[in-house]
């Protein structure tokens, strides 16, 4: 077995290109200790489905490499509030599906986004995303947890305020939902996470309404836009608009740093995701 001994667990999305196992391996070159994938083509409805020797693969490499925990992310199309008919069949079907895979390759955490509950009322669109995310739980046989994403927010969110997340969690009630908390969503929904101050204030927000303990998995972002955009945009981690302050208070924050640190930065020559990792690292004290 192959131990990777960080005191703070931080790794990134990775690619599942030609085989989902492959996601290991690149994580492991990486210097990944965490990692988070696509189950699918984020972009489409359809499933290209996975072979036996896949799924088998995954969960060989699972036991080798020993890094933890493994996150899947919904795909970009599926909105769980949707109140259009069409739109929300797909939906719930690619979301189930998803949650499907997760349970054939033993990967324990399924982040998904709030959805928009355009063309209808707030009311609605909440009935729909907890009675979607509720059909996950059972189609996960409740060895998956279901973690509910703030979101950027704007017209027609569900999760851009931590007390509408709380009233989600309430709701539902099942210790197989939990959060996950992605620092540029925060900051562009409102949150000026970007001071030490900033940090105080949100922490306690936090820990006020759903409480610090709900928080699973952390989406490590930097904002391109100002705070309050409601324009979800990342940089890597110090060059954007929340900064290095805020990124060495919260990774140093004595609860928050026990939790996995998951980067979606951007894919480019600035940066790539070894040096944003070993960037995060740098800051811990």
């Amino acid at each position: 077995m192959i131990e990777l001994n960080y005191e703070v667990k931080i790794g990134c999305h990775v690619s599942i290109a030609k085989s989902v196992d492959l996601a290991f391996d690149r994580a492991k070159d990486i210097g990944c200790a965490t990692f988070q994938i696509f189950t699918k083509n984020p972009r489409g409805w359809a499933f290209k489905g996975l072979s036996s020797e896949e799924i088998e693969r995954f969960r060989d490499k699972n036991l080798k490499y020993n890094m933890s925990p493994i996150v899947a992310h919904i795909s970009y199309l599926s909105n769980l509030a949707s109140l259009d008919k069409e739109i929300y069949q797909k939906s719930i079907e690619s979301f189930l599906r998803e949650i499907e895979i997760c349970f054939l390759l033993g990967i324990p955490y399924f982040v998904v986004h709030s959805g928009s509950y355009k063309g209808g009322s707030f009311q609605e669109g909440f009935e729909r995303y907890v009675s979607s995310i509720q059909r996950g739980i059972d189609a996960g046989k409740h060895k998956i947890t279901i973690l509910v994403e703030n979101s950027a927010s704007g017209e027609k969110a569900l999760t851009g305020t931590f007390s509408n997340i709380k009233n989600i969690l309430e709701e539902i009630n099942d210790q197989n939902v939990q959060v996950c908390f992605d620092t540029c969503h925060a900051f562009v929904a409102g949150y000026d996470i970007s001071s030490k101050k900033g940090i105080v204030d949100f922490v306690t927000e936090v820990e006020s309404t759903i409480g610090l303990r709900s928080i699973s998995i952390i989406h490590a972002n930097d904002s391109k836009t100002d705070v309050g955009s409601h324009r979800d945009l990342h940089e890597h981690l110090g060059l954007g608009k929340i900064g290095e302050i805020a990124f060495t208070e919260l990774i140093n924050n004595e609860s928050l740093k026990k939790k996995p640190w998951i980067l979606e930065t951007p894919l480019d020559s600035i940066r790539n995701d070894f040096e944003n990792i070993n960037y995060l690292r740098s800051l811990i004290k």
